[in-house]
Order: structure tokens, then sequence, then C-alpha cells
């Protein structure tokens, strides 16, 4: 297969708005259980058409934001082989059927080469991407080289976040908003974060015409109901996922999953209307 340049965000959720749905973000680790495996299983969740984008995360050695059921996905992925070149090349293979990102950390991008590593992302076929440890006051040369390579900058907010500050980030957000639903770290949650309502509606606000998508936590359909309900443009689902690939789901049971979520995705506009 070879990388045929799949739809920009902003066409996404345009097109989720006119339908009057809210998207999946689907995240698994590249390199877990090997660098092929996850080449199909990406493509898998790809081929589900339940998935609206598809978040591949390239593996750091360190990796603060996640929590143990991803830190394990990684070790293996690393133990696996996988590494940033390998994740350019299945990225390339994919047929892309909808928008692909990136999730990483910035020791990652700094080693590859910020020019080199946002080229490989546009040759690639990789829309978005997202650094979890990148501060926004140190971001100018990642946001720029973005910029140069039509590769949108998806910037992370936290319930911390106030709301001078999430305006000033959001401000620089291009593709979505990534909303943190919880302080920690990621994980599956019996329930949602108290108060995400109230944070939610301060991103939506914020963020203005950029969508905003909702994720830390969330692991099944009851979850994302609730977030899209609560006004958020899209719910991000990755541990849940992961989780069901260490245990050694099969394609057909990954690609179920992922249609009970997208179906949350869209009872929950019948029942407001």
């Amino acid at each position: 297969m070879t990388s045929r340049i799949n739809m920009k965000l902003s066409e996404k959720f345009a097109e989720l708005r006119r339908n009057e749905e809210g998207a999946l973000v689907a995240y698994i680790t590249l390199g877990d259980p090997s660098p092929v495996e996850s080449l199909a299983i990406a493509q898998s969740l790809i081929d589900s058409g339940a998935v609206d984008v598809l978040e591949l995360g390239v593996p750091f050695s360190d990796p603060i934001a996640d929590g143990p059921v991803i830190q394990n996905a990684v070790d293996r992925a690393l133990r696996a082989g996988m590494n940033t070149d390998l994740a350019f090349e299945i990225s390339a293979q994919l047929d892309k059927k909808v928008p692909i990102v990136y999730l990483t950390y910035y020791n990652i991008v700094l080693q590859y080469g910020i020019k080199r590593f946002f080229e490989a992302c546009q040759k690639s076929g990789i829309v978005g991407v997202i650094i979890a440890d990148l501060p926004y006051e140190e971001g100018a040369e990642v946001r720029q080289a973005c910029a140069d390579n039509d590769v949108d900058y998806i910037h992370i907010v936290t319930p911390n976040t106030n709301a001078e500050r999430m305006r000033m980030i959001l401000a620089e957000s291009a593709g979505f908003a990534y909303l943190v639903s919880t302080r920690g770290v990621t994980g599956k949650r019996a329930s949602l974060s108290t108060g995400i309502k109230e944070v939610l509606d301060r991103a939506k606000a914020a963020a203005g015409e950029t969508p905003v998508a909702v994720g830390f936590g969330i692991s099944g359909p009851d979850h994302v109901a609730d977030i899209i309900s609560m006004g958020a443009d899209g719910a991000i689902v990755g541990s849940a996922i992961v989780d069901l690939i260490a245990k050694g789901a099969t394609t057909e049971e990954l690609q179920a999953y992922v249609r009970s979520l997208k179906q949350a995705t869209r009872a929950v506009k019948a029942v407001v209307e």
C-alpha cells in the first residue's frame, strides 16, 4: 500500500457536524505488540468504519502523561524494536480513509530533528501532532514547522488551565483542541471526573470554532455518550483499546468495541433531538 494523503481534521469535524454526531478518536501505541502487528491493528481500526480519527502513539521511554496500561504498551513496543523511523514507515503504508495524528513526547521530535520530523509527517500522511510534554511557551519552533508542512498542531489543556491561559493556548490550536478530562495520567476509570462540564464549557468558549475533543479516562460507550452530550466535539479513547490489544483481542473484537463507542456518539444526538 502507498501513502494516500487523507482528509484534514477540519474536513472530518465539519463532516461530523453536518451529520450531527461527535468524533470518535481512537488511540493505539505504534509497535505494540510488534511493529507488524500494530500496522495490521491500525488498518483494522480504520477499516472498521467506526473510527473518525486515528491517534498513533510514537513510543518514548518515559511517557510521563500515561498510566500503566499505555506505559506497558510502550515498553512492549520498544522491546519489539519500535523507533521513529519505523513509525513513519508504518504510517506511510496505511490506507488512510480517516485523518491520522501522532501523539508523542518532545524528546522524540527533538532527537529526530524538528524540521525533519514534520517533513516526515507530511510525507507519510500524518495530518496532526500532539506533543504531551511541550509547554506552550516553548513550542514556537514546533508550531512553525507544523505550519510549514501543513500539519495541525493540537494543543492540550487541562482542568488546571485557567481561562486566560486557555484562550492564549487554544488560539494557536489547529485541527482540534485536546481537553484532558481529569488531573493525573491516562487510564480507564469507572466514572468521569466531577466538574468536567464546567471545564469543557470554558474550553469551548476559548476554542471558538476549533473543535474540542476530550480524553483521559474515557473507557466505554456510556462515557462517550456523556462527553458528547455535554457538548464535546469528540471523545478520545486510548487505554481501553490498548488494554484489549494487550489481552490478545481479535480484529473482530476490536472492531466491535470501537463500533460500540462510535454508536454512542450518534445516539446522544437522537436523545437530544
